[in-house]
């Protein structure tokens, strides 16, 4: 009750707020800058995303045989057969279901070989042969660590 009686002092009522204005030149060039960063972004990420297919997909896929396409796989083991004469290099990739004949006539990397992780990109011939215009080959993600033994011996 008490606390009822006792008078409280009347807010002084605030002077409104100036609202400080952001001049309409500075808001749409903002917005055209990020217009442009978005569009870069979106530009960029379409282009750079190229997707890889198994070979299982490859041939179930009707419309590849008439474009250029990635696949990834597996080098098979005995099967690289370089021609120097002609500058190609034939290997057989595998996906651990199905198998697929590759002809490839440029810069082979180091690590290619038997065993290794490859994606190669072009198209598919008629003849079930698989025309390569560019191997990537992936490299090992195990690092092996010399034995002692060997360190020791090699520094010797």
């Amino acid at each position: 009750m008490l606390l009822d009686s006792v008078a409280r002092p009347e807010a002084a009522p605030r002077a409104p707020r100036r609202r400080r204005k952001i001049p309409l030149s500075f808001v749409l060039a903002g917005l055209a800058v990020a217009g442009a960063v978005l569009y870069l972004v979106l530009a960029n990420t379409g282009a750079s995303a190229e997707y890889y297919l198994t070979i299982r997909e490859l041939r179930a896929c009707t419309t590849c045989s008439a474009r250029s396409v990635r696949v990834a796989g597996t080098v098979a083991p005995n099967t690289i057969v370089k021609d120097a004469a002609a500058h190609t290099i034939r290997f057989t990739v595998s996906d651990g279901a199905q198998t697929m004949p590759v002809v490839y006539g440029g810069t082979v990397p180091d690590i290619f070989q038997p065993g290794i992780q490859v994606v190669v990109e072009g198209k598919l011939g008629g003849n079930g042969v698989f025309q390569a215009q560019n191997l990537l080959a992936k490299c090992p993600s195990k690092f092996q660590s010399a034995t002692p033994g060997a360190a020791g011996a090699a520094s010797q």
